[in-house]
């Protein structure tokens, strides 16, 4: 279906990755995954035909069809942004043609067969009714402006164009942004009806696992595939990174041992070589003369033959494994226990302009609780979070009904689009913003850590996407507040990233407030769930 030889590209001077060979086969599921700027959406296009490899290539006779994380909706409607351009093409051409059969002549009738036959050939007679209940299905109607579609609502149409674009291969770069998880599973069923191939780049854990059946993962600038869907090939990964951290564990034991032996050899070679002729006999000065030169060109010689085992040794190392510097460690304090009764919520109703959002809201959150917030798009789980840290009046929030927070609480409050880090100049800032206690040694330490050049004086807009990522998890690391609300925190991080943010919210001792559309992150960490539903929230 679509077979790369050796692709290799660059960004400059920066080499993405190299030396990439990969077939996709007929009904192929395969995952794509890598820590973002890894360059996942550049191998998509490349395979998509939109950009071309620096070496190697991308062949196939296959039709691809590739929907991008973004995309620009004009002033259209969503049937119109749906129809596929080859066939407004043939319907342009099928009403021209029809126009001209009035005329009688024989050349304006066999035009409007050819067109007739181009205008079925590209679904023309089939598409209204598939396009219907393809968007019944995503809860999308025709004649809405494309303009105005909310972030889900705009995923939404996105997929729907690519189900009726017909293809031989799918590539999908992030597909499950911004859906609820309704829309999540639809996508999946239609993934796993569908008789087409697939690439999916993504983030979702539980979407790899329902849909795909191997994983290729960029990293480094190299392409590994293992078998299975995420999960699956995570343990093959972890079995082989084991393996080979024995393996260069054992090479750095024999290497040690050459070079302590070595070192031996030639520590003897130069005593040999310094012996005090004055301590023999004078008929012995002779012979011990020779033995200590004997002495000296043994071990010299075999200090020699260690050295070249070393070099051959060195020439077969296995490679070293990579240390991942994701989260940072601190010697810090432990989180304060803090009130027991850490919010108590009554009577609360939350409005956008005159739109009312919540109402008639009664809620408990005791120490140590870890809340999840679920619903459809557009259901109130911003709000509600907004609403519930709101310290001063917002022109367009509003919030009535008493919110009463433990006494003496600090809280960290991380947005979905990165707010707090907008806030801050400097990295040394944004790690004081998270942590006002924090020493200049200790910010230096966690700059290194990070792999920041310039220390805490560098400028956050300096940084990478990785580096802003792994600032992120450090905010959070060495916060030592005592409750945290976080709205989709996952958004714009990696798979590394995520299950690092797990792990760090897992062994947070302190109270959790957390809105996701994450289903593996929710499931792992959840004590609680707040379910938002018709201005409601039920308590699961």
């Amino acid at each position: 279906m679509l077979q790369l030889k050796n692709v290799s590209h660059t960004f400059g001077d920066t080499p993405v990755f190299s030396g990439i060979t990969l077939d996709i086969g007929p009904a192929e599921r395969l995952a794509l995954i890598g820590e973002n700027g890894s360059g996942k959406t550049t191998l998509l296009r490349l395979m998509a035909g939109l950009e071309q490899a620096h070496s190697g290539q991308v062949t196939g006779r296959a039709r691809v069809a590739y929907m991008a994380q973004l995309t620009e909706l004009h002033e259209t409607t969503v049937l119109d942004a749906v129809t596929p351009p080859a066939l407004k093409e043939a319907r342009v051409a099928l009403d021209a043609s029809a126009a001209q059969l009035d005329h009688g002549r024989e050349d304006d009738a066999l035009a409007f067969v050819q067109a007739e036959e181009a205008y079925r050939e590209a679904g023309g007679y089939l598409f209204e009714g598939l396009a219907a209940a393809v968007l019944a299905g995503l809860h999308l109607h025709e004649d809405m402006a494309a303009s105005t579609l909310s972030g889900g609502q705009k995923r939404r149409l996105m997929l729907a164009q690519l189900l009726l674009s017909p293809a031989d291969v799918y590539l999908l770069d992030e597909p499950t942004n911004d859906l609820d998880a309704n829309g999540v599973t639809w996508l999946e069923h239609w993934v796993q009806a569908s008789p087409a191939a697939f690439v999916l780049a993504s983030h979702d854990r539980a979407f790899l696992n329902a849909v795909t059946t191997r994983t290729s993962e960029l990293e480094r600038g190299t392409l590994t595939v293992y078998p299975g869907a995420y999960t699956e090939a995570m343990t093959v990964k972890a079995a082989l990174r084991s393996a080979q951290e024995r393996d260069h564990a054992a090479y750095q034991r024999k290497r040690s041992a050459l070079q302590e032996e070595r070192q031996l050899r030639q520590s003897k070679a130069r005593s040999a070589n310094q012996y005090n002729h004055k301590r023999a006999r004078d008929a012995d000065k002779l012979l011990a003369k020779g033995k200590a030169q004997n002495a000296q060109n043994v071990n010299a010689g075999r200090a020699r033959v260690l050295e070249r085992a070393t070099a051959r040794l060195d020439e077969a190392a296995p490679p070293k494994p990579f240390d991942d510097r994701r989260m940072i460690s601190l010697n810090l304090p432990d989180v304060t226990s803090g009130p027991t009764d850490v919010l108590t919520v009554r009577n609360l109703q939350v409005a956008w302009g005159d739109q009312v959002i919540l109402k008639n809201v009664h809620l408990n959150v005791r120490r140590g609780e870890r809340i999840v917030l679920t619903g459809v798009n557009g259901s109130g789980k911003s709000s509600l979070l907004a609403a519930l840290v709101m310290g001063t009046p917002n022109a367009s929030l509003h919030r009535s009904g008493e919110v009463r927070w433990g006494t003496g609480l600090t809280r960290y409050t991380a947005g979905q689009l990165g707010e707090e880090l907008r806030c801050t100049v400097t990295v040394g800032e944004a790690l004081l913003a998270a942590n006002p206690m924090l020493t200049p040694h200790q910010l230096h330490e966690v700059a290194a850590q990070l792999g920041v050049p310039g220390g805490p004086a560098n400028a956050v807009s300096h940084l990478s996407g990785g580096q802003r990522t792994r600032l992120t998890l450090a905010r959070l690391g060495v916060t030592r507040a005592q409750v945290l609300v976080l709205d989709e925190p996952t958004n714009h991080l990696d798979l590394q990233a995520i299950e690092a943010l797990e792990g760090l919210l897992l062994s947070y001792p302190g109270t959790v407030l957390l809105a996701t559309h994450d289903r593996t992150l929710m499931r792992k960490v959840a004590t609680r769930r707040w379910h938002l539903e018709n201005h409601q929230i039920i308590d699961v």
